[in-house]
């Protein structure tokens, strides 16, 4: 009875936490479609935050006074606009041009708090929104990683080798012991 109804809990909680992850909303973002929300995760990755801390605008957890915050902001509205990918990256880094004035994409960038990035917005970031191009470094450490390894046990594996021969003791049969020590005794004549 005991082990029926612990199994049923289980069962319950483990449908829950299956659940939770389809309902789930970016921490940075006040989307709830999940089509918008994957492209808002993948944009936001590509675009810098220019705040200094050198990460993707996705990334970037600084509260208060932060540049992420009226970029995540209009980010959201582009994309609840309809903008395509494409147009707001390029967007984000050529400007948007006088649009900004009045689209209500900008509207933080308009408050006094944010006010010097509304010229960014319309000018343009440049190329520094753009967050670095995703290399395959990962790869790269893994299979320097299996290369070293694999050298220290090629190390090891020698290195027992060469143990293994000083450590047998060669015997000499009669017949070459006679012959060394004859070699021996007339050297020292």
């Amino acid at each position: 009875m005991r082990s029926a109804t612990a199994i049923r809990l289980f069962s319950a909680m483990l449908t829950i936490f299956m659940i939770l992850p389809l309902a789930a909303q970016s921490a940075h973002s006040r989307l709830t479609d999940p089509v918008l929300l994957k492209r808002f995760n993948n944009l936001s990755h590509k675009l810098m935050c220019t705040c200094g801390c050198n990460m993707p605008l996705r990334n970037c957890n600084h509260t208060g006074h932060c540049n992420a915050w009226p970029a995540r902001d209009a980010l959201d509205k582009l994309l609840l606009a309809g903008y395509s990918d494409e147009q707001i990256i390029d967007g984000f880094r050529r400007g948007f041009g006088p649009v900004t004035e009045k689209n209500e994409a900008f509207a933080m960038a308009k408050t006094p708090e944010y006010a010097y990035m509304l010229a960014q917005f319309r000018d343009g970031f440049g190329t520094q929104i753009m967050s670095a191009p995703e290399s395959n470094y990962l790869a790269v450490f893994v299979g320097l990683g299996v290369v070293l390894c694999a050298g220290v046990v090629m190390l090891f594996i020698r290195s027992r080798k060469k143990r293994g021969q000083s450590d047998t003791l060669t015997l000499l049969d009669d017949k070459k012991r006679e012959e060394l020590l004859r070699k021996i005794s007339a050297s020292e004549n």
